[in-house]
């Protein structure tokens, strides 16, 4: 299921990170761009899958797009990288950014259950139901001799009033 919420993830990150950097006037990318975002993406991606409590992904998601967001800026060409750097000054880039990954993060928990429940539903729908445990036969309880201290005492059974002589 890891594997399933790592790769959710990394395409999911991807898509959204490039479509709120678009929405928020950052433009879209050119083909380095989009390499260094797959790089970003596929490295958040693995450690989505690593990460053991689900509550960490909308965390993890949230501090990966200002990675996106750098990636994006291209960075790789060199007169972008002052712009790249005021990520965090520019209101609308950072307030897309970061609701895109919030978004991002619940859909991703979101298919997770859902997954989790279709696959338990058809499972329990494709298993052949097994017969009732067959129960032991019961045994019927030997009979208690009497103890032979009680029968001495006139007594009829162990649970007997005295007989009178």
């Amino acid at each position: 299921m890891s594997s399933v919420r790592g790769g959710l993830a990394g395409v999911a990150m991807a898509a959204l990170a490039v479509g709120a950097h678009g929405f928020a006037g950052g433009g879209y990318p050119g083909s380095s761009g989009v390499m260094m975002l797959v790089l970003v993406t596929a490295a958040l991606g693995a450690v989505a899958a690593a990460i053991r409590p689900r509550a960490a992904l909308p965390m993890l998601m949230v501090a990966g797009q200002p990675l996106c967001h750098l990636a994006l800026s291209g960075l790789v060409q060199h007169g972008n990288a002052a712009h790249a750097m005021e990520f965090t000054e520019h209101g609308p880039m950072a307030a897309a950014h970061t609701v895109a990954a919030l978004g991002c993060a619940l859909l991703i928990l979101i298919a997770e259950r859902l997954y989790a429940l279709l696959s338990h539903a058809v499972r329990v729908a494709l298993t052949r139901p097994r017969g009732l445990p067959v129960a032991a036969r019961a045994r019927r309880p030997r009979s208690v001799p009497a103890p032979k201290a009680l029968l001495a005492l006139g007594a009829s059974g162990p649970r007997a009033p005295p007989v009178t002589a």
